[in-house]
């Protein structure tokens, strides 16, 4: 598979979200309100180097973090919040790589793209230790390191899991408070959703939504159908159809089996990613009192003799700011790095495994053996075809008639290919069909994925129109990318420590295809796929996997050398019942065995719902934040 060269268009400049103030003498950084009161930009932020007291700390500036943070400071209680991150604004460090929504496969996929240097500022891989399942390979495992985290960098699918999904979480954990009927609010509370826009969607189409999946009152994360949808669309809705997939209403009212376009974390107004920064940071900063501390690396979570968290020692993460200071916490501390960096903190921290912990001489504040265990996580695999439609193939090979096309059209229309995910129409979902029963899916295979509630699919189909194109691509050669994700696999992955120190990686082992029932699993899958690529009228002819890849032994071992990952690992940090030995988290995300602490991010999840997790980690930050509010 040939490198992405670069997709940035030069006469596109980056166009800043942090909230500046500009007067009006275009001072930046300051202004006079309506009641006359001056507003200084850095007033939204903590000084470094200077101890500081806060109701609540917040590590991370993530998905969840962002979320969080912001709805605390919002509140009318007006508390002060301090958010630490280690990384500072995408907007500022990667140009508009990751505003315009078109360029989302340079900015997922930065090792494949040698000349976007600049993605490297935002993004960071941790490369797994080798995965038997992968033959051994293993996989950089990108993550954000900026304000949005993986919102400022992912392909930016928005779709919430199943009600069955929801009411499994809430038996596991035993408690309601995890069912649909009392997380869909929470969903509704994050979105400001637009309908698409016939003016410059294709009116054929006919996108089909449930409006009654959105609440008018929610906000502030944009939530709409960008403004393009590409003409494979309408052909792989015949082909999954013809298939036996149902069409339906959208993928937010807690149904997934079947097909439909899938919203996205877009602006239509403005055509550009619309992030946990972008929302609901900028709705918290410099309005409330919340401070920002970029390029601030968490380095221990401090306890007292109560095992109490009262604060975060951090450090300055750049070489001008080689200092360590104390950021307290009257409050509560609150964990948001991630499913490998919140585990990783903890652990540092003194709460994990004890004899982990002794190994590299941390004293031991609460021995919880489940840190870093649990790792629950979805394998992908992508089928390149040529095709006899136009996707976004010539911009991701620099064809430089169509990259000024794309652009004008973008900058005066805020329209067009670059203003679009260029994924998720005809996204299917399905449980497998008994036609793979028996041959492919044994019948042990068959009787564990029966254990998963009835609305829960087994995997789904997702077209990318940005996919990788071969060096000799043609000025009017196309290329479609056809994925699958598995939802219910079986092995488990973990996270632990190499050193005592956050600066260095921890170690990550997602275990993808570690069980013989989810190569099952994947050979299932992949013959779906091919089945329905075939069956369109645009597939031309398969570029990868070759066609000559037919047996289950060729199908097995290409699985094993190519499939990879969708960055959606979970459970580290795991939500449980009382009486649940693997749980690290109760079911309000407090950390057993100390007082003070929660972990809110995916990490927390009781189990990794099928779907796209950003929607669930928005829900479940809104979640905690009430619960924090409500003192529930």
């Amino acid at each position: 598979m040939s490198t992405l060269p670069s997709l940035s268009l030069c006469v596109l400049v980056a166009v800043a979200t942090v909230p500046l103030l500009i007067s009006a003498d275009n001072t930046i950084g300051a202004s006079i309100n309506g009641n006359g009161i001056t507003e200084l930009f850095g007033n939204s932020f903590g000084e470094p180097n200077v101890p500081a007291e806060y109701d609540y700390v917040v590590i991370g500036g993530g998905n969840a973090g962002n979320t969080v943070a912001a709805r605390l400071a919002l509140d009318h209680a007006n508390y002060s919040v301090a958010l630490i991150e280690v990384g500072s604004f995408y907007e500022i460090l990667s140009g508009n790589k990751t505003q315009i929504p078109g360029y989302n496969f340079a900015a997922a996929n930065p090792s494949n793209n040698a000349n976007n240097q600049l993605l490297t500022q935002v993004l960071h891989a941790i490369e797994t230790e080798p995965i038997p399942g992968y033959n051994g390979r293993s996989i950089g495992y990108t993550t954000g390191v900026t304000f949005g985290g993986g919102t400022a960098a992912n392909y930016g699918g928005y779709s919430r899991a199943t009600a069955g999904s929801h009411d499994l979480w809430a038996d596991v954990v035993k408690d309601d408070f995890w069912s649909w009927d009392n997380v869909y609010p929470f969903y509704k509370k994050s979105t400001n959703f637009s309908p698409p826009d016939y003016t410059k969607i294709n009116p054929a189409l006919n996108i089909t939504y449930d409006e009654t999946a959105f609440d008018p009152a929610g906000g502030p994360l944009h939530v709409s159908y960008g403004n393009f949808q590409g003409p494979y669309v309408s052909p792989l809705s015949e082909a999954l159809k013809r298939q036996g997939f149902e069409a339906i209403a959208g993928l937010n009212s807690g149904k997934l089996i079947g097909y439909s376009t899938v919203t996205a974390a877009v602006d239509p107004q403005t055509a550009t990613r619309s992030s946990s920064e972008t929302s609901f940071l900028q709705a918290a900063a410099g309005k409330t009192g919340l401070k920002i501390y970029p390029n601030t690396l968490a380095k221990r979570i401090l306890f007292d003799g109560d095992k109490k968290a009262t604060g975060v020692e951090v450090k300055g993460n750049s070489l001008t700011s080689d200092f360590s200071w104390v950021i307290s916490a009257r409050k509560e501390v609150i964990v948001s790095a991630g499913v490998w960096r919140s585990p990783q903190i903890l652990m540092v921290s003194g709460v994990g495994p004890a004899d982990k912990l002794s190994e590299h001489g941390i004293d031991l504040v609460a021995d919880i053996p489940a840190v870093g265990q649990n790792a629950w996580d979805q394998p992908f695999m992508a089928h390149i075809y040529k095709v006899n439609v136009e996707t976004n193939s010539q911009i991701v090979a620099g064809n430089p008639e169509v990259v000024a096309e794309v652009t004008e059209e973008y900058l005066n229309h805020q329209s067009g290919r670059l203003s679009s995910i260029g994924a998720g129409g005809a996204l299917g979902f399905e449980k497998y069909p008994a036609s793979l029963h028996g041959e492919v899916l044994s019948d042990t295979t068959v009787s564990f994925l029966s254990t998963f509630p009835e609305d829960w699919p087994d995997t789904n189909y997702l077209p990318l129109e940005s996919s990788a194109v071969p060096d000799d691509i043609g000025p009017n050669d196309n290329y479609l990318l056809y994925g699958s994700t598995l939802f219910s696999t079986s092995a488990r992955g973990n996270v632990t420590i190499q050193s005592a120190d956050t600066a260095d990686d921890p170690l990550v082992n997602p275990n993808w295809l570690g069980d013989e029932g989810d190569v099952e699993m994947a050979v299932a899958s992949f013959m779906r796929l091919r089945e329905i690529a075939f069956n369109t009228t645009i597939v031309e002819s398969s570029w990868i996997p070759a066609a000559n890849v037919i047996t289950r032994e060729q199908i097995v071992d290409w699985i094993r050398n190519n499939s990879a990952l969708t960055y959606h690992g979970a459970c580290t940090c795991k939500m449980g019942a009382d009486d649940d030995d693997n749980a690290v988290v109760d079911t309000r995300a407090r950390v057993r065995g100390v007082t003070g602490l929660r972990v809110v991010d995916a990490s927390a999840f009781a189990i990794l719902p099928p779907g796209y997790p950003m929607a669930v980690v928005y829900m479940f930050a809104e979640k905690i934040a009430d619960a924090i509010l409500n003192n529930n």
